[in-house]
């Protein structure tokens, strides 16, 4: 088979060529007619017919071309381009019944290539029509990217906030919202086109159709200094008898405000004054909602553009007391003279201390420092009156027991009294000795009677008074 093809190959070569020239020559005599085609562009005419009827159209099918056939010789096909040809319909010639109008064509150049009139296929185009439709909407700012680090923007101002949009009534049914985006990092002003989205915000793509009565939107920016203030509290008020305010607790310490540079910088806290943290009467935590912006030191030019309320709770506690037995000889003695002797006519006192339970829980006697003023005193028996050092400002002392203390003169020996005298001057030294015996014995009775006297009497009061706070002595002694 292989020798068959190959063999005179040469001939049979030549014979092809020999066959194509012919072909060539006798096309070339003879010219024949073909029928040649071009895919057209389908222009629209007249189409504010239909805007002034209030309609919208759209070729069935999105139709943008026609194909075009004419009859033509075989040596002038090549000469022939798309651009000869015009392909279009008119909108004055829709027929509402069947919804079509016919497809003209028109030759432009080149008419003398032509042996027979030019068709367009198809025919006719269908044109689906429907209502007009115009709505306004308001114009949502979408901003898009960041201002530089320490601003924000306080508004954008815009030259319309309103636009109205005309289409066929499918097409405007579909939108839900128009808006504008802006790039904040791209300057202070500028223009933007206006957006369709859907109803779950997404971005609409529409058709020419659709137009807008203002196709530019222009924008100008306004920013602010943005700072974070620190919140200073100010606590007001006596909280009930027996109760004790222990702290406060914030929902935040810290505000950030939005204002004028020039103000703002020259600002580092905001403070809530105590006549709106007041604690009159509490007998229990109070909770209370400030608003921060109320007490911006410069209202005019400064602002809390987001939460401004803060929730403070202000903290009370129920106090308790609890009664200590302290050891007379405990007391510390101011002023004493070296020439007398001081004693108690108890052992020991009883001592209330008020606070919150747990740090009263954790006192202990030796904590408590006792001291007593004595300086002044002459021989005698004198009610005991106290000052009490040591305690933490939690804790305060309300009251202690009564007791006595019983000043005599080491000269005389102890439980002396120097109300006693000897009778006259220049008696005999026995006169003096009796004398001094007698007076002796007197103020011992004395003082037997003021300790029996004194011992019904009720305790030492401190109720609302700290550590430290004095009482006047009340002398017995004769």
């Amino acid at each position: 088979m292989k020798e068959i093809l190959t063999r005179n190959l040469s001939l049979k070569i030549l014979s092809i060529v020999i066959a194509f020239f012919v072909w060539l020559a006798v096309v070339n005599v003879s010219d024949p007619q073909i029928t040649d085609r071009k895919e057209i562009t389908l222009d629209v005419i007249n189409g504010e017919v239909m805007t002034k009827a209030g309609m919208a159209y759209e070729i069935e099918g999105k139709r943008t071309t026609v194909t075009v056939s004419y009859l033509v010789r075989t040596r002038d096909r090549m000469n022939v381009t798309g651009s000869d040809f015009r392909a279009y319909i008119d909108l004055a010639d829709y027929y509402p019944a069947t919804s079509t109008v016919p497809v003209y064509v028109e030759v432009l150049n080149n008419k003398d290539y032509y042996i027979e009139s030019v068709a367009a296929r198809p025919a006719v185009v269908r044109i689906k029509t429907e209502q007009i439709q115009e709505k306004d909407f308001d114009l949502q700012i979408h901003p898009q990217g960041q201002v530089a680090n320490g601003y924000e923007v306080e508004n954008i101002q815009l030259d319309h906030d309103m636009v109205t949009v005309k289409g066929p009534e499918s097409v405007i049914g579909r939108i839900n919202s128009v808006g504008i985006e802006i790039n904040l990092s791209e300057g202070m002003e500028g223009k933007a086109v206006p957006v369709f989205y859907d109803a779950n915000g997404n971005d609409l793509s529409l058709d020419d159709r659709v137009t807008v009565n203002i196709p530019e939107i222009s924008y100008m920016i306004k920013l602010m200094k943005v700072k974070q203030l620190r919140l200073e509290f100010e606590v007001g008020g006596r909280v009930a008898e027996g109760y004790r305010y222990v702290g406060m607790e914030a929902s935040t310490d810290v505000v950030s405000v939005m204002g004028v540079d020039s103000v703002v910088s020259q600002i580092d806290t905001i403070t809530i004054p105590a006549e709106a943290l007041s604690l009159d009467g509490a007998r229990g935590d109070r909770l209370v909602a400030v608003n921060v912006e109320d007490y911006l030191p410069d209202k005019q030019n400064m602002s809390i553009p987001w939460n401004s309320q803060v929730t403070v709770t202000l903290k009370v506690r129920e106090l308790s007391t609890r009664t200590m037995e302290v050891p007379t000889n405990r007391i510390i003695r101011e002023g004493e003279e070296n020439q007398n002797y001081y004693d108690y006519d108890q052992d020991s006192i009883q001592v209330t201390v008020e606070g919150l339970p747990e740090e009263l829980e954790s006192l202990d006697v030796t904590d408590l420092i006792l001291e007593m003023d004595v300086s002044g005193l002459e021989v005698g028996s004198y009610a005991g009156v106290l000052s009490f050092k040591g305690l933490s400002e939690e804790l305060a002392v309300v009251s202690y027991s009564d007791f006595q203390v019983i000043i005599s003169s080491k000269d005389a020996g102890p439980g002396a009294s120097s109300g006693a005298s000897s009778e006259t001057e220049g008696t005999s030294e026995e006169e003096g000795g009796e004398g001094e015996i007698r007076a002796a014995l007197g103020s011992s009775v004395a003082a037997s009677q003021s300790l029996e006297e004194t011992s019904a009497s009720e305790s030492h009061s401190l109720e609302g008074v700290g550590p430290g706070h004095p009482s006047q002595p009340e002398e017995t002694g004769e």
